[in-house]
């Protein structure tokens, strides 16, 4: 007996429901994955500092699908010149460059120091214009940052035997200061328009005095990264303080650019910049045998992409890039446009469709071709892998 049109309808409306809530299904399935990509653990590390107990807050990031043993990565923050700020401020504040050095295999452990966020305080070490010697509070910035190493380096997830610092502004300095220290497992530093500023009372010659007992110290490696427009370390004043700590004999390569923005000292957190300062730490971690960007499928991306020999510099600063990052292809498939540093992967996937597809007004439309740093666009010719 033929089924009456009202069920018939009924039915179809049923299959096409079930049909858009597997999409959905799917849709969810996708954005669950992107999001477990890493995994972020809100922490403290308990540490004993002068006799004292104390209590840092932390982050740890690393990716989801490494096991074993991870080399650590601290990373360290600023200093705002409002108290205010300097509580309010926290540890997931700087998922950002976590993420990116958990993409590279580290396992990512930010720190606020004493004073800072939910840390202990107040800070150990505070600094009014009659100071002469920047020594006690960057001692007390170098104990922090030692403490929190050596919690996370308990960690059963943690490889103590690779670690690096990587500090912005005045966290800059205090990994500097940590490397001067020496510590056996402390592989390199990174430091990010690095220094202490008193802009009520200059202190350039106590700064540059620091700078010069850091040198006579360390013999970590060092990589020092600034722009020339600055407005909290000038040329003049970095040049200063590199000569002094190379006279101190320590070992430092200094990179400046020649102007980022309209201020060279955000050039830790602005996207374009975090581009900059993570080539340029590439670089100097593959010179000392540590892990860096992935780039060993570069010459099948190469083919995937079909793009020439002249062209490998995009994919290597696509590659460099931070996190959340997404290429898509032009429908004829010639060109490619990226987005990067974006807070998620669907932000930054639906600026670089839009992207895209403002440039090419065409019914066909442009299409994600990798995610991060996952090939997602299929064999050269365009099919889909099996």
């Amino acid at each position: 007996m033929p089924e009456p049109r009202r069920h018939k309808l009924r039915r179809l409306m049923a299959m096409a429901f079930a049909a858009l809530s597997l999409a959905a299904m799917s849709v969810s399935a996708v954005a669950q994955k992107a999001a477990d990509e890493f995994i972020v653990e809100r922490t403290f590390f308990r540490t004993t500092i002068e006799d004292r107990t104390v209590r840092l807050e932390g982050l740890v990031v690393k990716r989801a699908d490494l096991s074993g043993k991870l080399p650590i990565a601290l990373i360290t923050h600023g200093k705002s010149s409002h108290l205010s700020d300097m509580l309010e401020s926290k540890a997931l504040d700087y998922a950002g460059p976590a993420r990116d050095l958990a993409r590279r295999g580290w396992l990512a452990v930010v720190v606020m120091r004493r004073g800072f966020g939910q840390s202990d305080g107040p800070m150990a070490a505070s600094l009014t214009c009659a100071t002469t010697s920047f020594g006690p509070r960057f001692t007390a910035d170098a104990d922090d940052l030692q403490g929190a190493m050596e919690a996370a380096s308990k960690r059963p997830d943690a490889d103590p035997s690779r670690v690096i610092a990587i500090g912005v502004s005045a966290g800059g300095a205090a990994v500097v200061a940590l490397g001067a220290r020496n510590l056996p497992n402390l592989r390199g530093i990174v430091s990010i328009s690095g220094g202490l500023r008193m802009p009520d009372c200059p202190k350039e010659d106590v700064l540059v005095n620091a700078y010069k007992d850091f040198g006579a110290a360390s013999r970590v490696p060092n990589l020092w990264i600034y722009a020339r427009n600055d407005s909290f370390f000038g040329p003049d004043l970095v040049e200063r303080m590199q000569s002094s700590f190379l006279d101190g004999g320590g070992d430092v390569k200094l990179v400046m650019y020649d102007k980022f923005g309209s201020d060279g000292h955000s050039l830790f957190t602005a996207a374009a910049g975090k581009l900059q300062w993570l080539m340029e730490m590439d670089a100097f971690l593959r010179f000392h045998g540590l892990p860096a960007a992935h780039r060993d499928n570069v010459a099948e991306l190469m083919k995937l992409l079909r793009l020439e020999s002249r062209q490998r510099g995009f994919l290597d600063r696509y590659l460099a890039a931070p996190t959340f990052k997404v290429m898509v292809r032009s429908p004829d498939a010639r060109h490619h446009f990226t987005q990067f540093g974006a807070p998620s992967l669907e932000r930054a996937r639906n600026a670089a469709l839009k992207t895209c597809q403002e440039r090419y007004k065409s019914v066909e439309p442009c299409r994600v071709v990798m995610e991060n740093d996952t090939w997602l666009g299929g064999e050269a010719d365009g099919r889909d892998r099996p």
